[in-house]
């Protein structure tokens, strides 16, 4: 039985899409800081935004790798192997491509965070640290088991840009998170050729014509 083509995106084509995707979402987590400004924003939306945008951006690529683990499809049928197989490998790779295109971006960025845009991160760490500081206090006295209060220079800190030496770890992050998505895309791609067991049956009326 000769290989028969399939209609759909293939995994390459889908992993890099959305990949690219996911990448945008670095770009954004990274530099969103130029969109704000911190003397006419309010305490509490500073805050939230400087604190929710990191867990976001994790839940995008994510759901993202998700995404494309969903609509892979094995774009030829291989005499002899199972369909389901073929959607478990194919759904794998195409979540591995999401989170490894977005990685690679995400170094870039820390990159450019450590040397090109060094200043202006930290001149926002600068004007953003008294207002986050301000509101978090402001939380914390509301609370009947307060933590320690916050305080500027540890704000500051936290605010501040990578060093060049946080690239190692970067992609490290980058390499983990390829294999733990490519993983959880086989995971999916194993569920969805649950559903397909009837594709791995040949039909004689196919292969007649």
């Amino acid at each position: 039985m000769k290989d028969k083509p399939r209609s759909g995106p293939g995994p390459l084509r889908v992993g890099l899409f959305y990949g690219f995707l996911a990448g945008a979402v670095s770009v954004f987590s990274h530099f969103f800081f130029f969109l704000l400004d911190p003397e006419t924003m309010t305490d509490w939306v500073l805050a939230a935004i400087t604190n929710f945008i990191p867990l976001a951006s994790i839940a995008a690529y994510i759901f993202l790798g998700i995404l494309a683990a969903v609509r892979a499809r094995p774009t030829y049928l291989d005499s002899g192997v199972p369909y389901r197989s073929l959607l478990l490998r194919d759904a794998a790779l195409a979540a591995a491509l999401v989170a490894l295109v977005a990685g690679l971006i995400n170094i870039v960025s820390t990159g450019l965070q450590a040397t090109v845009f060094a200043d202006d991160i930290r001149n926002f760490a600068t004007e953003a640290a008294p207002k986050i500081v301000s509101y978090v206090n402001e939380v914390r006295a509301d609370l009947s088991d307060p933590p320690p209060p916050a305080n500027i220079e540890q704000m500051e800190r936290i605010l501040q840009p990578p060093a060049l030496s946080d690239l190692g770890q970067t992609i490290g992050n980058t390499a983990i998170g390829t294999m733990l998505l490519g993983a959880l895309g086989g995971v999916i791609g194993g569920l969805r050729g649950l559903g397909h067991r009837k594709s791995e049956t040949p039909n004689p009326d196919e292969d007649e014509n």
